[in-house]
């Protein structure tokens, strides 16, 4: 019936529609000139929503066509993982494709974190790395998960920083870079020095420690299947002082050293240098065996020596720890079909150790005792390029390098198509922790950045300057880069032996371009420095995304749909909610969308309702199709998008002949002609300026109507709607994020220890949330002038505590009564956005907005 009436009071309008964007809003480098060789859409055969590849990757030309293959799929990989967490909190990446319980509320892991900014510092948007970053240095309860399981965010932070050419972003980062390292103070033995984790927590389940003291009475294993053994410990093992964890924390305490210096501050430099000489002492006294010339693990407590050599006996070197001629001679050591090299290594327990194991005893996923983990071999490989390139090794050499890269790359395939799991077997094209639904496209490793850095020799530097040393095999006559994102710059690399084999104006060798303009010619692929007059790149303007809900389907926005598929009547796979959490893509399996598949109608109805009406102009749709493949699922045959405090019609695409198949599809608002009184919107101008706006409207509801084809229907994976960013000084608190501490694994109404509370109906009453015992509410990107100052806190009836960054805890106590008053609270402001979480105290407060002291 509302379809009906709906189509009758369409038909009476007449419509100002403006060309709908490829893109929800501007791309941050749109003003870069680039230089068109390359025809990027041949190279994205087989890929979904490739304006978002055409927007944001730089592309590639290799004569190795298995490199280049697993190149473009590892930036779909990284696409996949790629979430929109919340308003003003931004950009995330996950570790697995879908939600998992031991991740923390955005779905962050640790442990990942630095792979994942190393891999996205050369895509073209620098906001998905600064995002994540942020996460963690500026100290929401989403931070404190950085203790969770080790990382190198401090490490990746720096070198991300260096492809940016960004001292300002690097410094702004300083105080959170030094809190999340205190952080984990609570792990270091003052005996030793050394920082202790159970290899679980390191992100190695089923290490050796565990199997050298797993055993009957804390004895070594001497049999699998013993009823005896301490199969807990086994698999976590023991608090060890780890090398991998250790040189985490030297590479940390050495950025932090260098960005204090950078900031001019040189007593606190030399402090966090003094902190990175001790540590890297403490590692080189106690986990250094002269005997077998490596490092090793030891046991914490017992101070038990693990000896053998594991793959993580390759990280030291990679953050700069150990690099003596002595120690590059006991890597050289490892390097050979002995220990760690096998058909699709290298294993991460040297092959002569009595508990590696080229299968698995068991069917648990995950095992670091043989098997070959990505997320080694990315570290292990920069290793082997840095040997490489700085001829320390001679058996290390650039075609070592090469071959193992090669091997990599065939390692990251599965049935003949590029495909990445969270671990392989070592001697057996197949991948032993592939789980359905879980491990497909997993994110725990590089390899964007090793074709860069490793293969491309590519060396950022904070200076003006591009410095390239390519450990290239001698047979390449060709090879191009364009887009690469550099200093604020876009580069193309380009080289052509003998001048012929691309097109176009260009001498033979190699040639530099930066924004189409050439920097730097030479004839050979020797080592090169080439000036760059750049800036970095900060957009001036941010977008938001307003629907994003990682509380989905709790709390606000919310989105519910008049019919959702079920296949057994009972717990439908692919509810409504999924449409604002963050999650987008396009696959069948892992699944992520909703769908009107075997609806008895041939339409469906979504109702969005956010927080408090905002003020918009377009909505982005993520259409899931496969019909293509010989499924049902197709785009809509029409779309009506619909205020719905109103009855105004917003959008009509009827049919909807410009949807684009597995794609975001944005559509922007029109106004009925001015024979329809009641519309709340004003007409967009047909020579509008900005091509991403729409006809405006207020409003906290929305209806979205879709119809499907004949014999087909139609499915979506998100729902998006994008404004610029909020820049204060007000700040409503419903918009931000609900949870308790530490938060709650998605899809539960765990950590929803908070209610948000919408205007009323006559907006005579501010919305805003309601604490009770353990909750909080966080607000994220806001902007305020760096340095001391103070913000003004609304509520009634209890006390919270404001929280902002790491920096300041205050508790503000409200009077009982219906009255809303304002507390003023010191703040310490950094630039750039802050984070603001209030936690319940006590009483029953309510808790309306900040606002910003200017």
């Amino acid at each position: 019936m509302l379809f009906a009436k709906l189509l009758t009071f369409v038909s009476l309008l007449c419509y100002c529609v403006a060309n709908d964007p490829t893109r929800p809003y501007p791309l941050p480098d749109a003003s870069l000139a680039t230089t068109p060789l390359l025809n990027h859409s041949k190279y994205l055969s087989g890929l979904d929503d490739t304006q978002w590849y055409l927007d944001n990757i730089p592309f590639v030309d290799l004569p190795d066509k298995t490199l280049q293959d697993v190149y473009y799929y590892r930036t779909s990989v990284i696409k996949r993982h790629l979430k929109y967490t919340r308003e003003g909190h931004g950009w995330v990446f996950t570790e697995f494709i879908q939600p998992v319980a031991w991740a923390s509320k955005f779905q962050t892991i640790p442990d990942s974190a630095g792979h994942q900014i190393l891999e996205a510092r050369w895509l073209r948007d620098p906001r998905y790395v600064k995002d994540t970053v942020q996460l963690y240095t500026r100290a929401g309860v989403e931070a404190i998960t950085s203790i969770t399981y080790t990382h190198f965010v401090h490490q990746a932070t720096y070198e991300a920083s260096q492809a940016f050419g960004d001292k300002t972003f690097l410094q702004s980062q300083l105080d959170g870079l030094i809190n999340i390292y205190g952080l984990w103070n609570v792990t270091r033995d003052t005996t030793t020095g050394l920082y202790h984790r159970t290899p679980l927590l390191d992100a190695q389940e089923f290490s050796l420690p565990g199997y050298e003291v797993g055993g009957p009475d804390g004895m070594p294993v001497q049999q699998y299947n013993n009823f005896q053994n301490d199969f807990n410990i086994i698999d976590l093992g023991p608090e060890t002082y780890r090398i991998s964890f250790n040189s985490y924390m030297v590479a940390a305490a050495r950025s932090i050293s260098n960005v204090a210096a950078m900031a001019g501050n040189t007593s606190l430099s030399q402090e966090w240098n003094m902190t990175a000489s001790t540590q890297q002492s403490a590692m080189q006294k106690t986990l250094y065996d002269d005997d077998i010339n490596f490092w090793i693990d030891v046991i914490q407590g017992s101070n038990q020596r693990v000896v053998g050599r594991q793959s993580i006996g390759y990280y030291p070197y990679r953050f700069d720890v150990g690099t003596s001629d002595s120690v590059v001679k006991g890597l050289e050591a490892g390097l050979d079909d002995e220990h760690f090299l096998t058909e699709f290594g290298p294993t991460t327990l040297e092959q002569t150790s009595p508990y590696y194991t080229a299968l698995k005893n068991i069917t648990y996923c995950c095992l670091w005792q043989g098997q070959s983990w990505p997320f080694s071999t990315s570290v292990y490989l920069t290793t082997l390029a840095g040997l490489a390139r700085e001829n320390r090794s001679s058996i290390a050499t650039p075609e070592f390098f090469q071959s193992a890269l090669s091997t990599y790359a065939r390692t990251n395939y599965k049935n003949g198509v590029p495909f990445t799991a969270e671990v392989h077997y070592p001697t057996i094209d197949a991948w032993s922790g592939d789980t359905t639904n879980h491990s497909e496209n997993y994110l725990h490793s590089t390899y964007i950045d090793n074709v860069f850095t490793n293969l491309l020799g590519i060396i950022p530097t904070f200076d003006d300057r591009l410095e390239m040393r390519p450990p290239l095999p001698s047979n390449w006559s060709y090879f191009a880069v364009e887009n690469l994102p550099y200093h604020g710059t876009l580069l193309k690399i380009l080289w052509d032996a003998t001048g012929s084999h691309y097109s176009g104006t260009h001498e033979p060798g190699l040639s530099i371009y930066s924004c189409s303009q050439l920097i730097h010619h030479q004839s050979t692929l020797a080592p090169f420095n080439a000036s760059l007059a750049t800036t970095p790149l900060n957009p001036t303007e941010r977008y938001v995304n307003i629907l994003a809900n990682p509380n989905a389907p709790y709390s606000t926005p919310n989105v519910t749909a008049s019919y959702t598929f079920s296949s057994n009547g009972d717990i439908s796979p692919y509810e409504a909610w999924k449409l604002i959490d963050g999650l987008l893509w396009y696959d069948e399996t892992p699944d992520n969308r909703w769908t009107a598949n075997q609806s008895s109608v041939p339409y469906s109805t979504l109702t969005v309702t956010l927080p408090r009406p905002r003020t918009f102009s377009s909505l982005s749709l993520a259409v899931y199709t496969d019909v293509e493949q010989g499924g049902i699922i197709d785009c809509p045959e029409a779309l009506h998008v619909i205020d719905a405090r109103t009855g105004s019609v917003l959008a009509e695409r009827s049919p909807w002949t410009s949807c684009t198949r597995n794609a975001l599809n944005t559509v922007l608002f029109s106004t009925p002609g001015p024979d329809k009184a009641n519309s709340t919107t004003q007409a967009m101008p047909s020579n509008s300026s900005n091509p991403y706006a729409g006809a405006e409207v207020t409003t906290d509801q929305l209806t979205i109507v879709l119809t499907s084809k004949l014999r087909l229907s139609f499915a979506l994976s998100e729902l998006q709607v994008w404004i610029p960013a909020p820049s204060g000084p007000r700040y409503e608190l419903e918009d931000g994020l609900l949870g308790t501490f530490i938060g709650g694994f998605e899809g539960r109404a765990a950590g929803m220890n908070g209610t948000k509370l919408p205007p009323t109906g006559d907006s005579t009453t501010n919305g805003g949330v309601s604490l009770t015992k353990g909750g909080w509410v966080e607000i994220a990107g806001v902007e305020a002038k760096p340095g001391m100052g103070s913000m003004a806190v609304l509520g009634k009836g209890g006390s919270v505590i404001v929280g902002t960054n790491f920096l300041r805890n205050e508790t503000v106590s409200f009077e009982d009564g219906d009255e809303v008053m304002s507390k003023n609270v010191s703040a310490n402001w950094l630039s750039g956005g802050n984070v603001v979480t209030v936690w319940y105290d006590s009483g029953s407060p309510f808790v309306d907005a900040i606002i910003v002291d200017q």
